[in-house]
């Protein structure tokens, strides 16, 4: 496995091969959680630290590290608010991210908006990186917890088709998968307003659909997004929420038109109404709360091979 005691940054970064061998670790993991309500009994540690430093605001990607970490019997350390840290007195995202390293953990989460300054620093630090999402370019950790959603659920990736609808332009996490999910075998398409359509080269020649309606019927994966009006500057949406959803929000009547056995999926946060209805996020098909759940083993697997952590057998 190439990312022991390496860095991983990139969705691209992993063979199929790969995929596999993490995806077989996570499968371990949580089966074994299942039963015995714990994990460190199959790991053989020095005890190590990782830190997580986060730039950004989370929920899912930063527990679930924290929550992964704690399972595997390790331990953490945590900036994830730049208002009490010296960010806030003018020391640069570059030397905050030179500091912690310099305290020699073992492994660093990091995450922070746009900074090309940050993302050179961290390629040349002393320690695996493990990248917990940047700006609008990727987030690879959520690819492989939808991934590894789709494979439980559908039983395979190679052979899904898979709508992405909303906000693709700002999304990390649509770019991230887009490169996994293609890589293993899925077909991928989107549906967006014309503001959000992805401009980034990888997107040039993927499918995509004028209208929802199309598009959800024919998917066999639904990925909501974010409409990120954080990252809109001074643009603006160039449409409002009401016709937003009205165009776009997955409700009751795509369902009655969708795959009985298809999935729904979100990388959250989910603005209910938005994007989802309440009835949609309360469908068997939807498999949000599976993802968040499927997001620890993913990230406890590959935090083992960064470490490169002796795994005992079940």
């Amino acid at each position: 496995m190439s990312l022991q005691k390496s860095s991983f940054l990139s969705s691209s970064q992993l063979s199929n091969s790969e995929v596999d061998q993490l995806f077989d670790r996570t499968r371990l993991f949580k089966e074994e959680f299942e039963k015995k309500g714990t994990l460190n009994h199959l790991i053989k540690t020095s005890d190590p630290v990782v830190a997580l430093v986060f730039a950004e605001p989370s929920t899912r990607t930063r527990l679930s590290f924290q929550m992964a970490c704690y399972r595997l019997g390790l331990k953490t350390i945590t900036l994830d608010n730049p208002s009490v840290a010296s960010l806030s007195k003018g020391e640069t995202l570059s030397d905050t991210l030179r500091n912690v390293a310099a305290m020699m953990p073992d492994a660093m989460v990091t995450r922070f908006n746009e900074d090309s300054e940050a993302e050179a620093t961290i390629a040349n630090l002393g320690c695996p990186i493990i990248n917990g999402g940047v700006g609008t370019k990727e987030h690879p950790t959520q690819a492989l917890s939808d991934a590894y959603t789709i494979l439980e659920h559908r039983g395979q990736v190679s052979g899904e088709k898979v709508l992405i609808v909303g906000d693709v332009l700002h999304s990390r996490v649509a770019n991230s998968n887009l490169i996994l999910l293609q890589k293993m075998g899925a077909e991928i398409a989107y549906c967006a307003p014309e503001e959000f359509i992805p401009q980034q080269e990888l997107w040039k020649g993927v499918k995509s659909f004028s209208t929802l309606e199309e598009g959800v019927r024919w998917a066999t994966v639904i990925m909501g997004l974010r409409v990120q009006r954080e990252r809109h500057s001074q643009r603006g949406l160039g449409l409002s929420i009401a016709e937003y959803r009205e165009r776009y929000r997955v409700g009751g009547d795509q369902l009655e038109i969708f795959d009985p056995k298809g999935i729904l999926l979100h990388p959250g946060p989910v603005i209910r109404g938005v994007e989802f209805s309440d009835y949609v996020l309360n469908e068997p098909r939807c498999k949000v709360l599976d993802q968040v759940s499927a997001g620890v083993f993913v990230r406890a697997a590959l935090v083992s091979f960064v470490l490169g952590l002796e795994v005992q057998k079940a």
